[in-house]
């Protein structure tokens, strides 16, 4: 094949390439133009279905706000019945008013959480239940604090617990004539047995029951002393095995009683297993 001849196949076969490089460019192009137009169809379609969802969110938001706010004022939820459990020392009315509710409120509206936390805050509550019975009821359960003593700190008194807590301030009006206690300070840690022993006191195990007690002094050298005004008695108990020492003095308080002496008596101390016995006009008796 000549020079020429060999130079007009090269010219076709560019030729030919070219149109096929073109050809190829097209195609690419028409399928990057319709992928672009896929993509953004899908992406409207996307953005248009997300706002239906956030415009029907929003309708239903408003829809639930109304119906609450429907709930919440309507008269079939008035409160007609509010009953109240476990107060001894906080009248009806006292309840109510610390727990913010009343007759005619609306149930629905009250919050059971706000209104359990009001109520166990107040000083004479230990902690409070409340439930509520639709459409008009509503129940309140508290339990009190007992106050057991008076106590004296910084000039003023307290009322407090069985196991010496102070609960609230004495005030007139409600006054309680309840025995004064006084624990020294190198007896704190002895304070620890006057819940059982006011226990004991209340279940009537011993000769005497709280209300006769004018106070009690606990002391150091593991001692207690009990005065008992209306009797003009006092009680020196050791508290080295308490338990042990109140048992004899129920036997010896028993046995002074039968035998018609206890009138005469100012002092019963008991120590050790064994009971000594002070008489107003005599000396001192010991007894086993």
């Amino acid at each position: 094949m000549s020079v020429a001849g060999l130079n007009k196949s090269r010219l076709g076969l560019n030729k030919s390439g070219k149109k096929k490089s073109r050809n190829t460019s097209k195609r690419r192009k028409a399928a990057s133009s319709q992928s672009f137009s896929q993509f953004m169809s899908a992406l409207v379609r996307k953005a248009c279905i997300s706002g239906v969802c956030l415009l029907l969110l929003a309708v239903i938001g408003v829809g639930c706000m109304a119906g609450y706010r429907w709930l919440t004022a309507h008269t079939y939820f008035a409160l007609h019945d509010i009953k109240v459990t476990g107060n001894h020392r906080l009248t009806y009315g006292e309840i109510l008013s610390i727990a913010e509710v009343g007759l005619n409120k609306n149930s629905l509206a009250i919050n059971i959480g706000d209104v359990e936390n009001r109520l166990s805050n107040n000083s004479w509550i230990k902690s409070a239940t409340v439930k509520r019975q639709l459409p008009d009821k509503l129940q309140i359960h508290v339990r009190e604090k007992k106050p057991y003593f008076m106590v004296r700190q910084h000039d003023k008194l307290f009322y407090c617990d069985s196991s010496g807590e102070l609960i609230t301030p004495v005030v007139p009006g409600k006054f309680s004539s309840l025995p004064f206690l006084n624990i020294e300070s190198d007896a704190m840690d002895k304070a620890a047995i006057l819940p059982e022993f006011m226990s004991i006191l209340s279940r009537r195990e011993l000769p005497f029951d709280p209300g006769q007690i004018a106070w009690i002094d606990i002391k150091g050298g593991n001692r207690m002393e009990i005065f008992m005004d209306g009797l003009g008695l006092k009680v020196l108990l050791s508290l080295d095995n308490w338990h042990e020492q109140l048992s004899h003095l129920n036997t010896v308080w028993n046995d002074l009683k039968n035998r018609g002496e206890f009138r005469n008596v100012a002092t019963i101390s008991t120590a050790k297993g064994r009971v000594w016995v002070e008489k107003r006009s005599s000396g001192n008796r010991s007894l086993q």
